[in-house]
């Protein structure tokens, strides 16, 4: 017989377990059977279509080889490639796809295959000894072999070239598809004629293992293990490990219609009544109807990613089945919309339903219970709306006509009295005395004790308003929540209540819960803890409330779960503890929940169970969660960067990509494969180079940067997966902007340079003109002094020589022994020193030192003109190359040796007086000395003649100048004074006031 190619892959059809609802239980233990999620996407998500073969990476992605292309999956995101890592693919008609280590392998529907690793790609064709045929597989063998079955038959890659395997290695030539390479190493080959074949481990050589003559392989699995069957409607199934063909025994009352197999050993059947899953012994364990869920008919791959996730492939689209953390029940049919949950002392969960008078669509159906084994029990319940536990185990339930008690296994009931009759009972509880207490829609509450009926216990505060939710906790007190933010306790027989004014903030109180000490509050906009005597929100990790609260219950392991719109919340008994959350574990649709809790009526839709599972209750459905059994994914989710896109284009990942100048604006997409609950994953990224910090991206997985500068850059990314464990090495990419040349280093110095360029030449031209005023005024002194000189010379000196030579007449007209004759002789010798005096103020009048900075001449004319005036000897020696004098340094230069000079040939009384002018490149020196009789030991001790200020005038000129003045003297051997200027002080850049005549009178 021949079988279809989909009843081949009959292990897709497993995506029917996500049809939980419509699960039939065979079985007693089912209330336990874990619940699949099935997920599909088609076309219209991005999904392939005809995909043959899948395969996922060491980073987690899942590749995909289609007829149109290679697609990559990171669970959110479908991505059709051309190229992988900027390399090209070979041909975009894909036959087959194998993950290798960091290497990627794809082979090609005409013929070829391509290996990709590290940025590179190798292509291997004809001349590599493939054929130009389809590759419809490629195994990767525990020895580290590479084989590709293919149209032509088996090949493998011997080094860099492929070699046929042939009739004398032992496997029929031809067609190829079914290979599968076992965990040690050997390569298991099954052609056309349905035999066996197996190498040893690293040869090419292979043996016959099984003669499956008469027998048709229909399924094999990646484990090496297949499905047979023959012409008569037998089947075998062949365990690779054992090398052994088993056949398959159904009951009598099982027809094996269209059977496969799944890793682990089960078998499954797809008869007309559903989907059946078969237990150990082959007998009927649970059946799933309908397949309308999948993306297709047709099962062309599957694959089990390495978090446990079954994916399929089928003509339309892509499939995924996972197991979900939240476990349903199956329910009779009509039995939906308000729903509530129930546990009592032996573990028996009831499960009840509220009809609506005003829903055309709801129907009476009558609840039951679920003991711990899975088996149900019938109950005399219909239309709960509203349930509680007892302190002993007994439980309650009522309705708008009958309140319900079973404890011990026995049924007991009582009509609601005329009063109360026909309105719902809102809430039950029971107190420390063991009274039940009664909240009735419109009617407020009331005290059920031994058959009589009490309003408000006695407080008629209590009797006039309806309580929303009632609960008593462990000291005994109850608790009374109404709508608007109200809360009543009984205590004692006070009655206390809280408001928004003692921080109760949390809507309609629709559920409270206590333990430890501790009470929760619950209500339509959040949740409230009690601290003393007032409340305090409890808020999640992001600091937002905990909102839609329809039931709450604190667990045994201390935990705080709530039952509302979001879906199942935990709070761990830490958090609670340090009165800080840190984290709020969510159950949702992600994790297999259906519907929504009814915030009004029945309000049983969290309870715990004896065994620790809570069970909950929705308008989709009953469920349970075994919070101590809970999976948890301790795999940290690999991120990596996959694309940066500019305002211009996109560019490939690659390191050392450098982005063109101007580049301001870009956007780099990011992610990590966490295929089981991907719409979990949450990602924190930096940009070094900008940023020191991490941003927050939550479930974003692009990032975006404007106006930015250019430079280096490296972006960083983290991920966590749906329990919140994050990675600790991030996923990084390095890149640089190019600057254009007035953003280079080179440019910023050149204008750096230039700026300096402007303020040099803005100095210069200031020192210019500083200088040429400067020089003006000079000159405006030294005419200033000519005309003084002038003056003096052709006036007073004149009329003082002329004076002279009357009184040098009259002295001549006298006789010689006149009296007059010798006080005429003595006014003529003063009238001489004063002429003297006159013409040596004219000399310095007329030494033009200020303007043409020659100190050399000036000194030397004015040496020259007191060394014979006091028959004193002088002399000038002048050392190193002379330079051009400041005009200010000259004149102050010029004064101070003048006095020194002055100083020398009228108090020295020594043979001669030296000048020494030395110029040098980082000073001047100017020395005037003498080998006279030294200064007076007083005088060179105080540095100064009393009512003389000739020596204090030097030292004053030589710091206006910024030098220093020394003067050494020792009595009897002489004075030395000395001039020390600092070069940039001493001299001028060039002469910038010319030289004139120096003038004697």
């Amino acid at each position: 017989m021949r079988f279809k190619y989909a009843q081949l892959f009959r292990l897709i059809l497993l995506a029917a377990l996500s049809l939980d609802a419509s699960a039939t239980a065979l079985a007693p233990d089912s209330a336990r059977t874990s619940t699949l999620v099935h997920t599909s996407w088609g076309v219209k998500d991005g999904a392939p279509s005809n995909v043959f073969l899948m395969t996922q990476d060491q980073l987690g992605m899942l590749w995909l080889a289609a007829t149109d292309g290679i697609y990559r999956f990171d669970g959110i995101r479908f991505e059709r490639l051309n190229a992988i890592a900027g390399n090209r693919l070979h041909s975009v008609s894909i036959g087959s796809v194998l993950s290798v280590g960091t290497a990627l392998w794809v082979g090609y529907n005409f013929g070829g295959v391509s290996v990709f690793d590290g940025g590179r790609v190798r292509h291997y064709g004809v001349a590599d000894g493939l054929p130009a045929r389809t590759v419809h597989k490629l195994v990767h063998t525990g020895d580290g072999g590479i084989w590709a079955a293919t149209v032509d038959g088996l090949y493998r890659l011997d080094r860099q070239r492929w070699q046929a395997v042939t009739e004398k290695d032992g496997v029929p030539r031809g067609r190829v598809t079914r290979v599968a390479g076992l965990p040690d190493g050997v390569m298991q080959v099954i052609p056309p004629n349905g035999n066996v074949y197996r190498n040893t481990a690293g040869g090419h050589q292979f043996q016959l293992v099984l003669d499956a003559h008469g027998l048709q392989p229909l399924q094999d699995l990646p484990n090496g293990d297949v499905l047979y069957g023959d012409h008569g409607q037998h089947f075998f199934r062949y365990g690779a490990a054992g090398n052994t063909l088993t056949p398959l025994r159904f009951p009598a009352t099982v027809k094996p219609v269209d059977p496969f197999l799944v890793n682990g050993g089960g078998v499954w059947i797809h008869p007309e009544t559903g989907l059946t899953q078969l237990g150990p012994d082959l007998r009927p364990l649970r059946v799933f109807k309908g397949l309308e869920s999948l993306s297709g008919k047709q099962i062309y791959g599957t694959l089990v990613d390495r978090e446990g996730n079954l994916w399929l492939t089928t003509e339309n689209g892509v499939d995924r089945i996972r197991s979900a953390r939240l476990n349903a029940i199956p329910l009779p049919d009509r039995m939906w919309r308000a729903l509530s949950v129930q546990s009592d002392g032996d573990g028996t969960i009831w499960i009840g339903n509220h009809r609506a008078d005003d829903d055309e669509n709801s129907f009476n159906v009558a609840s039951f219970g679920v003991r711990q084994d899975g088996s149900r029990i019938a109950s005399p319940l219909h239309d709960i709306t509203a349930a509680t536990r007892a302190a002993d185990g007994s439980v309650w339930f009522g309705n708008k006509t009958t309140l319900w008690h079973r404890q011990a296994g026995r049924w007991q009931s009582w009509p609601l009295p005329p009063g109360l009759r026909g309105s719902d009972v809102q809430a039950l509880s029971v107190d420390g005395d063991g009274r039940l207490w009664v909240s009735v829609v419109g009617k407020g509450v009331h005290v059920f004790h031994h058959g009589g009926w009490q309003a408000g216990g006695g407080d008629p505060v209590l009797a006039k308003r309806t309580a929303v939710s009632l609960h008593t906790d462990a000291q005994g007190r109850l608790w009374f929540g109404y709508p608007d933010n109200r809360l009543a306790v009984l205590s004692h027989g006070s009655l206390h209540e809280y408001s928004r004014e003692d921080g109760l903030n949390v809507g309609n109180v629709t559920a409270v819960a206590s333990r430890n000490g501790q009470l929760w509050v619950g209500g339509d906009e959040g949740v409230a803890v009690m601290r003393g005597q007032r409340f305090s929100p409890l808020l999640d990790a992001d600091g937002l409330s905990l909102n839609g609260v329809s039931g709450m219950v604190a667990t045994r392991r201390g935990e705080l779960w709530l039952n509302g719109v979001s879906g199942l919340s935990r709070i761990t008994a830490a958090d609670l503890a340090s009165g800080r959350v840190t984290r709020v574990d969510r159950f949702d649709y992600l994790d297999g929940r259906v519907g929504k809790p009814h915030h009004m009526r029945p309000l049983s839709v969290l309870t715990e169970a004896p065994d620790g599972r809570l069970w909950y209750a929705t308008s989709g459905g009953v469920g349970w969660v075994d919070p101590a059994r809970i999976p948890h994914n301790p795999r940290a989710p690999t991120p990596q960067v996959t694309a940066l896109r500019t305002d211009q284009q996109e560019y490939v990942v690659r390191p050392g990509l450098t982005l063109p100048p101007r580049t301001r604006n870009l956007e780099l997409d990011f992610t990590a494969a966490t295929l089981s609950i991907p719409e979990r994953v949450r990602f924190r990224y930096r940009l070094l180079g900008l940023e020191e910090g991490w941003r927050n991206a939550g479930a974003r997985r692009v990032a975006f940067y404007t106006n930015l500068e250019p430079g280096d850059y490296r972006f960083e990314v983290l991920a966590c997966n749906e329990d919140g464990v994050w990675g600790v090495t991030p996923a990084s990419f390095a890149f640089r902007i190019a600057p254009t040349f007035v953003q280079t280093i080179w440019f910023k110095l050149l204008c750096a340079l230039l700026a300096l360029l402007l303020m040099a030449l803005f100095y210069w031209r200031r020192m210019l003109a500083v200088t040429q005023r400067i020089s003006e005024r000079l000159r405006e002194r030294l005419r200033e002094r000519e005309r003084i000189a002038r003056a003096l010379h052709d006036s007073f000196l004149q009329s003082v020589q002329a004076l002279m030579m009357q009184f040098d007449l009259i002295k001549h007209s006298l006789g010689a022994d006149d009296p007059l004759h010798g006080r005429i002789e003595h006014a003529l010798t003063t009238a001489d020193d004063v002429l003297r005096e006159g013409r040596e103020q004219v000399l310095a009048l007329r030494l033009n030192h200020e303007q043409a900075g020659d100190l050399e001449t000036a000194l030397s004319g004015l040496g020259h003109i007191l060394g014979p005036r006091y028959q004193t000897g002088f002399a000038l020696q002048v050392n190193g190359v002379a330079r051009p004098f400041r005009a200010d340094a000259a004149a102050e230069a010029y004064a101070i040796c003048r006095e020194a000079l002055q100083n020398a040939f009228r108090h020295a009384h020594s043979a001669q007086v030296r000048v020494e002018l030395r110029y040098e490149r980082s000073h001047f020196t100017l020395r005037v000395s003498d080998q006279g009789r030294g200064m007076d030991a007083a005088v060179y001790e105080r540095g100064y003649r009393p009512g003389h200020f000739g020596l204090t005038g030097m030292r004053e000129r030589a710091q206006d100048v910024g030098g220093t003045l020394e003067i050494h003297s020792t009595l009897g051997q002489g004075t030395t004074v000395t001039l020390l200027l600092p070069a940039r002080r001493a001299y001028a850049r060039a002469a910038t006031v010319p030289a004139s005549p120096v003038a004697a009178p």
